[in-house]
Protein backbone atom coordinates (compact mmCIF):
# COMPACT_ATOMS: atom_id res chain seq x y z
CA UNK A 1 0.00 0.00 0.00
CA UNK A 2 1.09 3.10 -0.56
CA UNK A 3 0.03 6.90 0.54
CA UNK A 4 1.45 10.15 -0.78
CA UNK A 5 0.26 13.38 -1.04
CA UNK A 6 -1.96 14.07 -4.22
CA UNK A 7 0.12 16.41 -6.90
CA UNK A 8 -1.47 18.08 -9.98
CA UNK A 9 0.69 15.44 -12.11
CA UNK A 10 1.43 12.16 -10.45
CA UNK A 11 4.80 11.97 -13.30
CA UNK A 12 6.19 14.70 -11.14
CA UNK A 13 5.13 12.97 -8.00
CA UNK A 14 8.29 11.95 -6.13
CA UNK A 15 7.67 11.18 -2.39
CA UNK A 16 5.48 8.30 -0.84
CA UNK A 17 5.05 6.39 2.26
CA UNK A 18 4.59 2.52 2.19
CA UNK A 19 2.20 0.83 5.13
CA UNK A 20 0.86 -1.87 5.50
CA UNK A 21 -2.97 -1.56 6.18
CA UNK A 22 -4.08 -3.38 9.13
CA UNK A 23 -7.65 -4.12 10.27
CA UNK A 24 -9.69 -1.68 11.41
CA UNK A 25 -8.12 0.89 9.20
CA UNK A 26 -4.71 1.65 10.79
CA UNK A 27 -1.16 1.36 8.99
CA UNK A 28 2.16 -0.40 10.04
CA UNK A 29 4.72 2.09 7.76
CA UNK A 30 6.87 0.05 6.61
CA UNK A 31 10.26 2.03 7.80
CA UNK A 32 11.19 4.91 10.32
CA UNK A 33 11.54 6.88 7.12
CA UNK A 34 7.91 6.27 5.70
CA UNK A 35 6.60 6.66 9.25
CA UNK A 36 8.49 10.12 8.64
CA UNK A 37 7.32 10.84 5.24
CA UNK A 38 3.63 11.26 6.96
CA UNK A 39 4.25 13.16 10.45
CA UNK A 40 5.83 16.10 8.28
CA UNK A 41 2.55 16.49 6.28
CA UNK A 42 0.46 18.82 7.57
CA UNK A 43 -2.99 17.96 9.54
CA UNK A 44 -5.72 17.58 6.91
CA UNK A 45 -3.69 17.43 3.98
CA UNK A 46 -5.54 14.81 1.40
CA UNK A 47 -3.60 11.61 0.51
CA UNK A 48 -3.98 9.17 -2.35
CA UNK A 49 -4.26 5.12 -1.50
CA UNK A 50 -2.97 2.40 -3.71
CA UNK A 51 -2.10 -1.02 -3.25
CA UNK A 52 1.70 -1.62 -4.66
CA UNK A 53 1.02 -5.09 -5.82
CA UNK A 54 3.88 -7.17 -6.41
CA UNK A 55 6.04 -4.89 -7.95
CA UNK A 56 8.82 -4.23 -5.97
CA UNK A 57 9.94 -6.29 -2.84
CA UNK A 58 8.47 -4.65 0.09
CA UNK A 59 11.50 -6.35 2.49
CA UNK A 60 14.14 -4.91 -0.16
CA UNK A 61 12.62 -1.53 0.55
CA UNK A 62 12.68 -1.74 4.06
CA UNK A 63 16.97 -3.61 3.77
CA UNK A 64 17.92 0.19 1.59
CA UNK A 65 16.96 2.67 4.07
CA UNK A 66 18.63 0.35 6.78
CA UNK A 67 21.73 0.60 4.87
CA UNK A 68 21.24 4.42 3.89
CA UNK A 69 20.51 4.31 8.14
CA UNK A 70 23.66 2.52 8.85
CA UNK A 71 25.67 4.67 6.18
CA UNK A 72 24.70 7.81 7.61
CA UNK A 73 25.88 6.96 11.04
CA UNK A 74 29.09 6.58 10.38
CA UNK A 75 29.43 9.52 7.65
CA UNK A 76 31.87 12.40 8.78
CA UNK A 77 30.99 14.72 5.49
CA UNK A 78 34.11 16.44 4.24
CA UNK A 79 32.61 19.76 3.63
CA UNK A 80 33.57 21.87 0.09
CA UNK A 81 32.71 25.66 -0.08
CA UNK A 82 34.02 25.65 -3.36
CA UNK A 83 32.73 23.33 -6.08
CA UNK A 84 35.25 22.06 -8.75
CA UNK A 85 33.32 24.00 -11.78
CA UNK A 86 33.68 26.95 -10.02
CA UNK A 87 37.20 27.22 -9.71
CA UNK A 88 37.66 26.01 -13.45
CA UNK A 89 35.60 28.88 -14.30
CA UNK A 90 37.47 31.52 -12.51
CA UNK A 91 40.74 30.14 -13.47
CA UNK A 92 39.98 29.78 -17.24
CA UNK A 93 38.63 33.43 -17.06
CA UNK A 94 41.26 35.03 -14.97
CA UNK A 95 43.80 33.52 -17.48
CA UNK A 96 41.96 34.75 -20.60
CA UNK A 97 41.94 38.07 -19.48
CA UNK A 98 45.78 38.14 -18.77
CA UNK A 99 46.27 36.84 -22.02
CA UNK A 100 43.87 39.50 -23.55
CA UNK A 101 46.42 42.54 -21.18
CA UNK A 102 49.35 40.58 -22.95
CA UNK A 103 48.35 40.63 -26.19
CA UNK A 104 46.51 44.34 -25.53
CA UNK A 105 50.65 45.55 -24.03
CA UNK A 106 52.14 44.21 -27.47
CA UNK A 107 54.09 41.96 -25.49
CA UNK A 108 52.78 38.24 -25.75
CA UNK A 109 55.54 37.28 -23.44
CA UNK A 110 54.46 38.81 -20.56
CA UNK A 111 51.57 36.48 -19.77
CA UNK A 112 53.85 33.82 -18.86
CA UNK A 113 56.17 36.52 -17.38
CA UNK A 114 53.91 38.77 -15.09
CA UNK A 115 50.13 38.61 -15.54
CA UNK A 116 49.78 35.07 -15.42
CA UNK A 117 50.66 35.09 -11.64
CA UNK A 118 48.50 37.99 -10.87
CA UNK A 119 45.57 36.56 -12.52
CA UNK A 120 46.21 32.97 -10.43
CA UNK A 121 46.94 34.93 -7.24
CA UNK A 122 43.50 37.20 -8.05
CA UNK A 123 41.44 33.74 -8.80
CA UNK A 124 42.34 31.82 -5.65
CA UNK A 125 41.73 35.22 -3.35
CA UNK A 126 38.18 35.37 -5.43
CA UNK A 127 37.81 32.09 -4.97
CA UNK A 128 38.90 32.35 -0.61
CA UNK A 129 36.36 35.46 -0.36
CA UNK A 130 33.26 33.32 -1.37
CA UNK A 131 34.63 30.09 0.48
CA UNK A 132 34.66 32.04 3.76
CA UNK A 133 31.49 33.68 2.91
CA UNK A 134 29.49 30.73 2.64
CA UNK A 135 31.22 28.96 5.52
CA UNK A 136 29.61 31.80 7.87
CA UNK A 137 26.85 31.01 6.58
CA UNK A 138 27.36 27.24 6.98
CA UNK A 139 25.45 24.74 9.75
CA UNK A 140 26.35 21.46 9.23
CA UNK A 141 24.06 20.11 11.76
CA UNK A 142 20.98 20.71 9.14
CA UNK A 143 22.75 20.12 6.39
CA UNK A 144 23.31 16.44 7.12
CA UNK A 145 19.89 14.68 7.16
CA UNK A 146 18.62 11.56 5.68
CA UNK A 147 17.40 13.23 2.09
CA UNK A 148 20.71 14.67 2.28
CA UNK A 149 22.77 11.85 1.98
CA UNK A 150 20.46 9.70 0.16
CA UNK A 151 20.58 12.32 -2.53
CA UNK A 152 24.67 12.29 -2.38
CA UNK A 153 24.93 8.67 -2.49
CA UNK A 154 22.54 7.90 -5.50
CA UNK A 155 24.36 10.70 -7.69
CA UNK A 156 28.22 9.40 -6.70
CA UNK A 157 26.42 5.99 -7.73
CA UNK A 158 25.54 7.47 -10.99
CA UNK A 159 21.61 7.23 -10.77
CA UNK A 160 20.46 10.61 -11.17
CA UNK A 161 18.87 12.65 -14.58
CA UNK A 162 20.95 16.18 -15.04
CA UNK A 163 18.13 19.08 -15.26
CA UNK A 164 18.67 22.91 -16.61
CA UNK A 165 19.07 25.26 -13.54
CA UNK A 166 17.21 28.23 -14.25
CA UNK A 167 20.87 30.29 -13.27
CA UNK A 168 22.70 28.75 -16.03
CA UNK A 169 24.31 24.73 -16.20
CA UNK A 170 23.07 21.79 -15.17
CA UNK A 171 21.99 20.59 -11.74
CA UNK A 172 22.04 16.99 -10.66
CA UNK A 173 18.53 15.20 -9.55
CA UNK A 174 18.63 11.67 -8.08
CA UNK A 175 15.93 9.04 -9.50
CA UNK A 176 12.48 8.65 -7.69
CA UNK A 177 12.52 5.31 -5.86
CA UNK A 178 8.83 5.30 -5.62
CA UNK A 179 6.97 2.11 -6.25
CA UNK A 180 5.20 3.96 -9.22
CA UNK A 181 8.63 5.03 -10.44
CA UNK A 182 10.83 2.07 -10.14
CA UNK A 183 10.40 -1.85 -10.96
CA UNK A 184 12.21 -4.21 -8.89
CA UNK A 185 15.07 -4.73 -11.23
CA UNK A 186 15.88 -1.39 -11.82
CA UNK A 187 15.54 -0.94 -7.75
CA UNK A 188 18.40 -4.30 -7.60
CA UNK A 189 20.82 -1.95 -9.64
CA UNK A 190 20.50 1.02 -7.22
CA UNK A 191 20.81 -1.03 -4.15
CA UNK A 192 24.02 -2.41 -5.21
CA UNK A 193 25.01 1.01 -6.48
CA UNK A 194 24.74 2.87 -3.19
CA UNK A 195 25.89 -0.14 -1.10
CA UNK A 196 28.96 -0.01 -3.07
CA UNK A 197 29.49 3.93 -2.43
CA UNK A 198 28.38 3.63 1.02
CA UNK A 199 31.33 1.05 1.45
CA UNK A 200 33.85 2.81 -0.57
CA UNK A 201 33.70 5.88 0.82
CA UNK A 202 32.47 4.89 4.42
CA UNK A 203 31.86 1.62 5.98
CA UNK A 204 34.88 -0.37 4.62
CA UNK A 205 36.82 1.88 7.88
CA UNK A 206 34.68 0.15 10.13
CA UNK A 207 33.75 -3.34 8.84
CA UNK A 208 36.00 -6.25 7.85
CA UNK A 209 34.38 -6.84 4.85
CA UNK A 210 31.50 -6.61 2.83
CA UNK A 211 29.44 -9.79 4.33
CA UNK A 212 29.75 -7.93 7.60
CA UNK A 213 28.50 -4.58 6.66
CA UNK A 214 25.56 -6.74 4.95
CA UNK A 215 25.53 -8.10 8.47
CA UNK A 216 24.65 -5.12 10.42
CA UNK A 217 21.87 -4.14 7.67
CA UNK A 218 20.33 -7.73 8.77
CA UNK A 219 20.29 -6.50 12.58
CA UNK A 220 18.85 -3.38 12.06
CA UNK A 221 15.87 -4.70 10.02
CA UNK A 222 15.57 -6.79 13.47
CA UNK A 223 14.17 -3.71 15.08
Amino acid sequence: MTAAPRTKSLRKQKTEALGVLLPGGGIKYATDHDRNVMKGMPVGTPISMSPIGDRRNLKHHRKFWKLIELGMDYWEPEWAFVSDSERWIAIEAANKTAKMMAEMAGDPSLYENVTKQIADRSAEETLNRMATRRKSRFDAELIKTEEAYLNRVMIKAGFYDLIPNPDGGTLKQRWSIAFANMDQGKFDAVYRGVAGVIWNETLQQHFADEHEMEQAVNRLMEY
